[in-house]
């Protein structure tokens, strides 16, 4: 069986426990929809592949509570993955580089999770499905605080990625040991209860720093415990101010970068963390085609089909926008997420996307098509910034 239907009669039930488990001034939640309501058992943590230590939680009612707590936590939605999410640059938009102070970091390939520990310590992690998994107790990833208590509370946002082969240089203080993945903190929405959304992408990533990272690494180096046991390890990003961009586009950070890097992203410095699509918000991706996520769809009302259709918009709004020729690779992913490349005029298949349930909604899909034709080349970048 693929999937199991996990929904509860009385579905209602989860949020009268979930207001029982709110203490003090967390946030109250409004009831969750039905949008989810199945739990496909098959899923898997990282590339289609289990993880020692980490398992798919299988109870509805416990993964609906998690999902509205952290949709409140964001102040977003709790029917779809609760983060901020860039808009592709273009020479359309890049005039929003001069409209006040920028920061920028690198963004790594891998998918993004929200990693959230909850009053009691349990570590939870949540992907674009918004699929809950969770942290064994005996492979606990070990986060005290400077006073020496565990650190609770706390919902991150980053990728996991699995560090460059032959690479010891560490990202911003990150950790030795190249084996298992690495979860790369790059936001943060809320730490040891306290509430970041209003503070800056800076302020909350300083935070986090000070909070999290500096005693975790203190600790481990001067622990006499292992972490062999810990199912992943904790590294994060260091934001740099727009115009020091160049310090990032050299060949001596990409050497001294651990994880494989896919673009970069500008935050305005001066605002809070804002749940969806945010138009402050810019992804930079230097010589490479835009990609886009459909649900491919091979038509049924056709006898021998020779393209597939391409699928764009979320839950209950999906359109045809393309069509892309059959192939015996992508004739098995009907129904799929799947991410393609638009090259010369035409969508060309990359990969199925399993970190995703979701296609790409128009405007995010207009938006890849203006970068790919407008294209801010590194000098027009630079220029820009020095501004």
């Amino acid at each position: 069986m693929n999937e199991a239907d996990a929904r509860p009669v009385e579905w209602q039930k989860p949020i009268n426990r979930l207001v029982n488990m709110l203490t003090g001034n967390q946030l109250q939640c409004l009831s969750p929809d039905t949008n989810f309501t199945r739990i496909n058992l098959d899923t898997k943590f990282y590339d289609g592949q289990d993880v020692e230590g980490i398992h798919l939680l299988t109870d509805f009612d416990q993964v609906r509570q998690l999902q509205v707590r952290l949709g409140c936590y964001s102040k977003g939605p709790q029917d779809f993955f609760p983060v901020n999410w860039p808009v592709a640059l273009s020479a359309d938009n890049i005039d929003k580089l001069t409209s006040g102070p920028y920061v920028v970091a690198p963004k790594p390939k891998g998918p993004r999770f929200l990693l959230y520990v909850d009053l009691s310590g349990e570590v939870f992690l949540e992907n674009m499905t918004q699929h809950i998994f969770r942290v064994d107790e005996d492979h606990a990833v070990k986060m005290d605080s400077s006073d020496g208590r565990p650190v609770t509370d706390t919902v991150l946002d980053g990728h996991f990625c699995k560090a460059k082969r032959n690479r010891d240089d560490n990202c911003n203080g990150g950790e030795e040991g190249q084996e298992k993945l690495t979860f790369l903190i790059r936001d943060a929405i809320r730490c040891k209860g306290k509430d970041l959304t209003k503070m800056n992408i800076v302020e909350r990533i300083g935070f986090v720093k000070e909070e999290i990272m500096k005693p975790r690494l203190y600790a481990l180096e001067n622990s006499k415990e292992s972490k062999q046991n810990e199912a992943f390890n904790v590294d994060i990003v260091e934001y740099l101010e727009a115009y020091q961009t160049e310090s990032y586009l050299n060949e001596e950070f990409e050497e001294r970068f651990k994880y494989p890097m896919r673009s970069f992203i500008f935050f305005p410095r001066n605002k809070g963390y804002m749940c969806g699509t945010n138009k402050d918000l810019l992804e930079w991706t230097e010589n490479e085609a835009q990609s886009c996520s459909f649900r491919l769809r091979i038509p049924k009302e056709i006898q021998d089909p020779k393209e597939a259709d391409l699928l764009i918009g979320g839950p209950n709004k999906e359109k045809k926008y393309e069509t892309i020729p059959l192939t015996d690779e992508i004739r098995k992913l009907d129904g799929r997420i799947v991410e393609c490349r638009y090259v010369d005029h035409h969508w060309v298949f990359v990969k199925q996307r399993l970190d995703r349930d979701y296609a790409n909604g128009r405007k995010a899909l207009t938006g890849k098509l203006r970068a790919s034709e407008n294209p801010v080349s590194r000098d027009l970048l630079l220029t820009i910034l020095k501004k």
